[in-house]
């Protein structure tokens, strides 16, 4: 069949067509790219540019025809010569020239080392205490370190030249790259060890003579009662730690985290000294200050997803919940009691000896071990004073041998916002509610459609248990005298494992001054976070509200003193865009921004119930500056005369207060002593505050005062000198006095209630929440007549610290049954004048001179 003509040509005339346009799109598409790479590469080749266009001209300048005019006649063999070589130098010259210039330019393209910019030096926390263990503290830290940025571990990239598929699904090649570690599970050796086999023989046979009875049949039930009930226990009690549920769950982490947190911030500095410490093969002791829930599953998820071995984690049974609790058990947690009940009367010697025997094994596997010091969450803001039990068990593992040592490894944590929370129920005097399924599923969806900003983790610096226990003995720090007098000492719980057969009793002074030591060096190294900051300020200077163009100003001095103090803050950024993030995180139910006179004003709400949680966040500060506020709170009641107030009157009054709120801070560390820690502050507050005048002013009035009192002397007895400290009366000074002063106000207002109250158990008894109680309600009705300044005095846990204070000054009793507790004045202080007398040593810190009115 023959195609006609006119069709052909149509055909042709489209063919045609479509190449033109091919080509015509080709054109635009090769011009595109080649406008792309000139302006990814403009700046690289911008230079070589500038070359090949020199050496272009060079060329043409050699090569052009030259302008000289020639004479028609042929020149002589010698000046063809002498021409010929004046050419060939030029040449040369020319070359060596245009060498220079390429390796020049070269250089400048190819070779040159791009400009650094360094990062604000961030103040390195954490390292270890130089009297206890100068040892640990020379090692794993590199000076450089100081200077590294701090890193968001949720912002993990993959390389670039990494494949197609590990960039898109980034996280699951992260956690598939993970250094993999064997989890020995040891819960089936717990039974074969002889310590729980002489407790269970020791529990039957305390039984057997409970029975009165001495068939060996019924010996014999009773053996296998107790090995039936010490089964049960570790099958209760274990971790079974899982590799892959550890790489599911951080895969999960880093797909919900970022959904409520802004960021997960760590030092990079801290995280290679612990992964120089795991070189060691020496067990790691995890000890955390505990803040919520989150802490144990986002210290496992750092530490895992830096190939460092995930710690069995010492968890509370109240969390062995359906689900929930088998999660957390596949993620290292094993379940502890609180509190260890006596059975019948003693002591549970079955459970304790699982429990050390668990850990013990768990130890010598090589596992990392993290627990609590503080046993539950901080309900205030402030550490904890710590519990003994999971600690004194390590240290007993140490002390018979079974470990060589252990690295003990401080931890703070921080949050913007608090991921659980508030307390206000249970400081107001409701009951704690048990953790239910129900309640944990509430809880997730509520924080998966919040923002709660940023979380700071602090890792301070490891250091060995075997030096800082050799150095409390050489230096006899726990039975010297001379040292002990100005300890503050607490009681250790009855229930806990402190104070039981686990731990001997030569070794529960040691426990006691380890655990403070390290909630003391994880209080010093907890970063501060903009609503702390804010928080402080608000409440401890700026409670009728504050214009926004001041608090930048308090704002700013606030951070400069921690600076000084060698405190860390978790921001950065102007003061102003701080401040608002921080308003705005906290909300309009805590923090007020308004408009007043044409000015942004910032104000608090300083009233029940809000102000409890706000307090929280003020007193991670509170913590930092109780000792300035307790000199202050001291010079408020000193004698004054002439503007100057002596050293002893002083130092007796803040050692007075110091062991007031001996159950609410820890003023020093263990190897410290209090007093010279005090005169430091003083020394410091000269410098800083300029509360005091320096020496060199007073020199003239300390003279005068000694020549006074010389003619008042008789020569033969002649008393020390006292040193006098001259106050600052000025304007400035005086504020600063009244500022911190109000730092530690509500404390003293709820301990001088408490005592004030106490007169209600002249003559009676009444049940620890039945007192609280009364309590509680007295400070609400002088909250309401206006005798009760701050609002967050009314809260329980003061209440209860109160108590125990007043027990163990010798004024209450208190006789426990199960969870029950009972007090009662004891005799010399049963009666209103001993309580009101009392009352007035507490209360005068409240009416102090009119320094702080």
């Amino acid at each position: 069949m023959k195609v006609p003509l006119e069709f052909a040509m149509q055909w042709f005339k489209v063919l045609l067509n479509l190449f033109h346009y091919s080509n015509k799109w080709l054109n635009i598409g090769l011009k595109c790219v080649l406008t792309w790479q000139f302006s990814v590469f403009a700046n690289g080749t911008k230079k070589m540019v500038d070359f090949l266009t020199s050496r272009t001209f060079a060329s043409y300048t050699n090569y052009a025809p030259s302008t000289n005019q020639q004479n028609n006649t042929l020149a002589s063999l010698a000046t063809l010569k002498r021409y010929s070589q004046d050419q060939k130098y030029r040449k040369q010259l020319t070359r060596e020239a245009d060498a220079n210039a390429r390796d020049g330019l070269l250089f400048n393209v190819k070779e040159s080392v791009p400009e650094l910019r360094m990062t604000e030096r961030r103040t390195f926390m954490g390292l270890c205490c130089q009297n206890c263990t100068f040892t640990s503290r020379e090692s794993l830290v590199k000076k450089t370190t100081e200077n590294l940025a701090l890193i968001n571990v949720l912002n993990h990239e993959v390389a670039f030249k990494s494949g197609f598929l590990s960039r898109t699904f980034s996280h699951v090649f992260q956690v598939s790259q993970l250094k993999r570690y064997a989890f020995p599970q040891v819960a089936n050796l717990v039974l074969r060890d002889d310590r729980v086999k002489k407790a269970v023989e020791r529990v039957a046979v305390q039984q057997l003579k409970d029975s009165d009875s001495t068939e060996d049949e019924f010996y014999q039930e009773l053996i296998k009662k107790n090995q039936a009930r010490a089964k049960k226990l570790v099958s209760d009690m274990r971790s079974t730690l899982s590799d892959f549920l550890l790489r599911f769950t951080s895969w999960i982490l880093y797909k919900l985290l970022p959904c409520f947190m802004n960021s997960v911030v760590v030092h990079p500095g801290q995280v290679d000294m612990l992964k120089q410490a795991s070189k060691t093969n020496l067990p790691l002791i995890f000890l955390p200050l505990h803040r919520s829930h989150l802490d144990y599953i986002l210290l496992s998820f750092i530490l895992l997803n830096n190939d460092i071995r995930s710690p069995l984690v010492a968890a509370g049974d109240n969390l062995r919940i359906p689900f929930f609790g088998s999660l957390l058990r596949g993620l290292g947690a094993f379940f502890i009691k609180r509190r260890i009940d006596p059975m019948m009367g003693r002591k549970d010697h079955v459970y304790k000896a699982v429990l050390h025997t668990y850990m013990n094994l768990c130890l010598r596997s090589g596992h990392n071990i993290e627990c609590f010091l503080e046993g539950g969450r901080t309900r205030t803001g402030k550490p904890c004073m710590p519990k003994y039990g999971v600690l004194s068990v390590i240290v007993e593992t140490f002390m018979d041998g079974t470990i060589e040592d252990a690295l003990l490894v401080p931890v703070s944590l921080n949050y913007e916002k608090l991921i659980d929370g508030n307390f206000i129920k249970e400081q107001l005097g409701e009951p704690k509610k048990m953790e239910t399924f129900g309640d944990a599923l509430k809880g997730i969806w509520h924080v998966l459609n919040s923002s709660y900003g940023s979380m700071r983790v602090d890792f301070n610096q490891p250091f060995s248990l075997r030096e800082l226990i050799k150095t409390f003995d050489q230096n006899n720090k726990i039975s010297n005298p001379n040292v002990s007098a100005r300890v503050l000492k607490s009681n250790p719980s009855t229930n806990s494992l402190y104070g039981t057969d686990v731990v001997s009793e030569e070794h529960k002074s040691l426990v006691e001054n380890i655990s403070k030591h390290v909630i003391y060096d994880c209080a010093q190294s907890t970063s501060v976070m903009s609503t702390n900051a804010l928080a402080f300020l608000l409440l401890s200077k700026f409670r009728q509200g504050i214009t926004l163009q001041k608090l930048v100003v308090a704002f700013e001095d606030l951070k400069k003193d921690l600076e000084l103090s060698r405190r860390d803050v978790g921001f950065s950024g102007d003061a102003v865009d701080v401040i608002n993030y921080a308003v705005e995180l906290l909300g309009p139910a805590l923090v007020k921004k308004e408009k007043l006179n044409g000015e942004d004003t910032i104000k608090p709400i300083a009233i029940l119930p809000n102000v409890i949680e706000l307090s929280y966040y003020s007193n991670s500060l509170v913590t930092h500056f109780a000792l300035e506020s307790v000199i202050a709170l001291a010079l408020s009641v000193a004698e004054i005369r002439l503007n100057t107030v002596s050293q002893d009157d002083l130092m007796e009054n803040a050692l007075e207060l110091c062991s007031f709120f001996q159950y609410e801070f820890l003023f020093c560390k263990p190897c410290q002593n209090l007093e010279m820690v005090i005169t430091s502050c003083i020394d410091d507050l000269i410098i800083r505050k300029e509360i005091f005048l320096p020496e060199a002013e007073s020199n003239e009035l300390v003279r005068r005062s000694r020549n006074i009192a010389r003619q008042f002397e008789d020569d033969d007895e002649e008393e020390p000198f006292q040193k006098l400290y001259k106050i600052n009366t000025s304007k400035e000074a005086m504020e600063n006095v009244k500022y911190m002063a109000h730092i530690l106000m509500p404390l003293i207002e709820a301990y001088a209630i408490t005592g004030f109250t106490l007169e209600t158990l002249v003559q009676r008894q009444l049940l620890e929440s039945e007192l609280v109680a009364s309590v509680l309600k007295e400070m609400k009705e002088q909250l309401a007549t206006g005798s009760l300044n701050y609002d967050e005095s009314v809260a329980v846990d003061p209440v209860k610290n109160a108590l125990k204070l007043y027990q163990k000054l010798g004024i209450l009793e208190c006789h426990q049954e199960g969870k029950l507790r009972l007090y009662y004045l004891k005799e010399a202080y049963d009666n209103s004048e001993s309580v009101k007398l009392f009352y007035n040593k507490v209360n005068k810190y409240r009416t102090g001179n009119l320094l702080i009115q």
